[in-house]
């Protein structure tokens, strides 16, 4: 199960707002390739869902993702970034390496 902080929650939600369509948003996790640490991933926003994806909702966040990569994706948590060093989402989890 992916779960978010609550500042990814609150950055999802002022991102959304800002879009034409808000209520149909969900925050992808798509697979990018593998790295040192194992598979990479980036989080983007979409509202469709393909053949093969799973929806799941945590706080109040529709997130969507390919099932083939549901292994990697168990118990990572998607967070919020917003200092000096960085500032967007990440995600993180035993089997995540990265996320841009």
């Amino acid at each position: 199960m992916i779960s978010l902080t609550s500042k990814a929650v609150e950055k999802f939600n002022e991102t959304i707002n800002k879009s034409d369509n808000p209520e149909s948003q969900m925050l992808r996790v798509s697979f990018e390739g593998f790295g040192w640490g194992g598979p990479e991933f980036e989080l983007t926003l979409d509202e469709l869902k393909g053949e093969n994806d799973i929806i799941i909702e945590s706080n109040g966040v529709k997130i969507v993702y390919d099932s083939e990569f549901e292994y990697y994706l168990n118990d990572a948590v998607i967070g919020y970034s917003d200092n000096w060093f960085s500032r967007g989402f990440t995600i993180s989890g035993r089997a995540v390496s990265s996320c841009s």
